[in-house]
């Protein structure tokens, strides 16, 4: 906030308690030494004031402001308009740390939010800083209080009598300019004339109202007059038609409107019937014209009869309208801006590069064919799709198939074809192509429900769809964008009844099959029926087995863990032919 002595304190009494840089406080309830001190300070900023008493710290009139660097030529009083106070004409010192203090006039100044004030620095400029101060002339260019006739730019050291400066009462514009204008007029009813007006190279001459002017006809000029007996140009309209010379003379009558002179070949002229416009044509002619039409003709026989001539493979002619010249091959070809066209026959034309355009429909079968009529015909062949990845669940189109984003565990790279086929809103699958940034769109290639229903997609990579081959199922009657679209996965199956597994049993009739037929997404399911004893192992050949009562005790079907009792106590004699049936009890309790 800049703001230094007057120009720190605010206009309204009521703002000044604390102002500036010595903080100068006013406050109610002050004691005696403080209001002492505040006025101090404020006399010591008065007397700072009058050390440069020509220029005012006006800031925004009112106290502090900010003055902001805007260009090498402008600032800004920030927050106020001030345009009336900072007014073209006005001298203006402005203070900062690069510059220093630089003066200038203020060229213009507008208001919008802020004043801006453009300014003519006498030499220097602003640096984009921060302002120090701003300061006005005491004097303003409108609205002054200079007396009338006191010149407010230069002021007289006093050597000009009060007689003298009166002498410049009434004038209106500049004296110079005035002194000039009447530089050369006569004045006064005796026709007096000025002899700074009569100049060596001027002369007196009558205006045809029986008055003399000045004029810039020399003397030399004038005495041409000398002899003349009657009106000038009267005699020069006698002699416009009459040649003399010799014994030829040429009349008015001769010089019609639709005649001109030629040479007749004895160095004499005669009259023609050639009119002017035909004779101008041979302006700049700088030699004979036949022998230069002679000249642009081409040294080539063929050409003097140009309309019995047949252009072959070999030979054309090739002009720009004025030349013609006879070329052959591909000389000729980029002449006839043929570009690349490498052999032309009578039947065919062969061409490297390029395109040709403006085919239509074709009817025959050596007809050529767009591409467009091309991509019609095989639309509904496109049977396979290769994409890069598919969506695994609900992606956001404007966020998640960018370039860098991971779908399905692959990292997405831009121009990628991604099947997305798991949207919350169904209309939204399809095939899109992965973006650089921003929301993704339908892949072109695949942008219209006659282009998707009935393909099928292949999945390059991915942790949950890698290798995996998807149908869009959705009829070609649904409409893109409103309708559900949908994909199935058709390989790997993992849906559908299995016929061809099945579980048999070892002959024994010990397990039960159950659930026949298996599917894919089910159990196969055994059932223990019984287990002969010959299976069991391990329990040695005694036929009495003492087996412990222990708690954790379990059976093992090699014979080496125990068995717990069916009433807590400790089962004797329990041998290998009844073992079954005693396992089966364990079990089932």
């Amino acid at each position: 906030m800049a703001g230094t002595f007057l120009g720190k304190y605010d206009t309204t009494a009521a703002n000044n308690s604390a102002t500036g840089t010595n903080s100068v406080s006013v406050a109610e309830g002050m004691l005696p030494s403080n209001i002492n001190n505040a006025f101090r300070s404020v006399m010591a900023d008065i007397r700072q004031h009058y050390n440069a008493a020509e220029w005012i710290e006006y800031g925004d009139g009112a106290g502090t402001y900010t003055a902001t660097y805007a260009s090498a030529t402008s600032f800004t009083i920030d927050g106020t308009n001030v345009t009336a106070i900072y007014h073209a004409g006005r001298r203006i010192k402005v203070v900062a740390s690069t510059p220093g203090t630089i003066y200038g006039t203020i060229s213009s100044t507008s208001f919008s939010t802020n004043t801006t004030v453009n300014v003519t620095w006498d030499s220097g400029n602003l640096s984009s800083e921060a302002i120090t101060s701003v300061h006005i002339g005491v004097l303003s260019k409108t609205n002054n209080s200079i007396p009338t006739g006191i010149s407010a730019t230069k002021i007289a050291d006093g050597s000009i009598s009060d007689t003298e400066f009166q002498y410049l009462n009434g004038v209106s514009s500049a004296i110079q300019t005035q002194l000039d204008a009447k530089q050369a007029t006569i004045t006064g009813s005796a026709s007096t004339i000025d002899t700074e007006s009569l100049t060596a190279n001027r002369a007196v001459i009558s205006n045809g109202s029986q008055k003399i002017a000045v004029s810039d006809v020399t003397d030399t000029e004038l005495g041409y007059l000398d002899g003349v007996t009657s009106a000038v140009q009267t005699q020069i309209d006698s002699k416009q038609a009459t040649i003399t010379g010799g014994a030829t003379t040429i009349t008015s009558s001769n010089l019609t409107a639709s005649r001109a002179l030629q040479s007749n070949g004895s160095g004499k002229v005669e009259v023609s019937d050639v009119t002017t416009t035909e004779l101008g044509y041979l302006d700049g002619v700088s030699s004979a014209i036949q022998t230069q039409l002679d000249a642009k003709q081409t040294s080539d026989a063929q050409l003097t009869d140009i309309a019995g001539l047949t252009p072959t493979d070999s030979n054309f002619i090739v002009g720009d309208g004025s030349n013609f010249v006879t070329e052959s091959g591909a000389t000729a070809r980029t002449s006839l801006g043929l570009g690349s066209i490498a052999t032309q026959a009578a039947n065919n034309v062969s061409i490297s590069g390029g395109s040709v355009t403006g085919l239509g429909a074709p009817s025959g079968t050596s007809d050529a064919a767009t591409k467009n009529y091309v991509d019609q015909a095989i639309a509904g062949l496109r049977t396979r799709i290769i994409a890069e990845v598919a969506t695994t669940a609900n992606v956001d189109l404007a966020a998640d198939l960018q370039n860098g984003d991971t779908i399905d565990g692959v990292t997405l790279v831009t121009g990628d074809r991604v099947l997305v086929k798991d949207q919350s809103t169904g209309s939204q699958n399809g095939l899109y192509t992965v973006v650089s940034s921003g929301t993704a769109s339908r892949d072109t290639e695949f942008d219209t429900i006659a282009e998707l229903s009935g393909q099928m997609v292949v999945v390059n990579q991915g942790t949950a769809n890698d290798n995996k081959i998807f149908l869009c199922t959705t009829n070609n009657t649904a409409t893109l964008d409103s309708d559900t679209i949908t994909f199935t996965v058709i390989t790997p199956a993992n849906v559908g009844t299995v016929t061809s597994v099945g579980v048999a049993d070892s002959g024994s009739s010990e397990f039960t099959v159950a659930n026949s037929p298996i599917t894919s997404s089910g159990n196969i399911t055994l059932a223990v029926n019984s287990i002969a004893n010959t299976k069991i192992t391990g329990l040695g050949t005694a036929s009495t087995k003492t087996v412990g009562t222990s708690a954790n005790n379990v059976v093992q079907l090699d014979g080496s863990a125990k068995l717990p009792a069916v009433d807590g106590s400790q089962l004797t004699n329990i041998d290998a032919a009844s073992a079954g049936f005693a396992i089966a009890m364990a079990i089932a309790l």
